[in-house]
């Protein structure tokens, strides 16, 4: 076989390994991001946040959702620095009661507290607000609030 036809196979076969990484790359992002879950921007007693979902501000700055420390695999719902999630975690919701799995959901109950609930769909943390409004929702605001409205 001549020089040129073989360089020229081995060029196509170069291609076709790199294309076929790229793909190989692109699937496994693809993965990465699924596994990561989705971003919402409203909390309703109909749209909730599932363990692995967030919400995220309109500006991107900041985002609301399941989380566990380091060295931890009790699970917390809280607000964070989205660019700098490693060590910014400014608000926790169900500090003094951690869930145990990763069946967590965040809501708006019944009486339109915002909620956190376990995998027995059990109350473990709410706002208490008293004087809550019909068909309320939470929203996370720029300024890195939560707000129940």
């Amino acid at each position: 076989m001549p020089a040129f036809l073989e360089t020229r196979g081995i060029r196509k076969v170069m291609k076709l390994v790199r294309e076929t990484k790229l793909l190989e790359l692109f699937l496994l992002l693809a993965c990465f991001c699924l596994e990561l879950g989705t971003a919402t921007y409203t909390i309703t007693t109909t749209k909730f946040i599932n363990d692995a979902e967030t919400l995220i501000s309109s500006n991107g700055d900041f985002e609301l959702g399941f989380f566990s420390p380091a060295n931890s695999t009790y699970r917390y719902v809280g607000i964070w620095y989205a660019k700098f999630f490693a060590s910014s975690i400014i608000w926790v919701a169900n500090r003094n009661k951690p869930l145990n799995s990763l069946s967590g959901i965040l809501t708006i109950s019944e009486d339109e507290n915002l909620v956190v609930l376990d995998e027995q769909k059990k109350i473990i943390w709410s706002s208490n607000i008293m004087d809550s409004v019909f068909n309320s929702g939470a929203q996370l605001s720029d300024s890195g609030n939560l707000v129940l409205q």
